[in-house]
């Protein structure tokens, strides 16, 4: 692993880290931590050559997120986490966003039936995706593979 590439781990790390608590806590991830990293990983992963598997795995996460936020809008599905990943595609690149993705989605499925279970879940009925996007970055960045 180069130093650029330890860069970006580091730093896509730090903006799933940031957007997990912000998630959790305001119920939304800022634009602020996910729109500068998506234009700087595009210029990165297109000088490293890797901007084609970069675009690919952009293109999957959008197109995993964009279906709910058309079916049911942007305040209930979650702009923010298209946008955050987005930036996970961009940085984990395809198929190794394909990971996160699941694990994404797994883990907050799981929460969501243990808060069911324990008659917990939110009177509005939503989950905050930003953790269980943090925790498959963090799989696709610093997991075997």
């Amino acid at each position: 692993m180069d130093g650029v590439e330890l860069a970006v781990r580091v730093g896509v790390t730090g903006i799933a880290l940031g957007a997990a608590w912000t998630d959790l806590r305001d119920r939304r991830i800022p634009n602020a931590l996910t729109l500068p990293a998506m234009g700087g990983l595009v210029l990165l992963q297109a000088l490293r050559g890797q901007g084609g598997s970069a675009l690919a795995g952009a293109a999957l996460a959008a197109g995993v997120f964009l279906l709910p936020v058309f079916l049911v809008g942007p305040e209930r599905a979650g702009a923010g986490d298209l946008k955050l990943g987005v930036v996970l595609g961009l940085a984990l690149g395809f198929p190794r966003v394909m990971e996160a993705l699941l694990i994404a989605f797994g883990v907050t499925a799981l929460g969501g039936g243990a808060l069911w279970a324990l008659g917990r879940l939110p009177p509005d009925r939503t989950l905050p995706m930003g953790p269980g996007l943090a925790l498959g970055a963090l799989w696709g960045l610093w997991g075997p593979g």
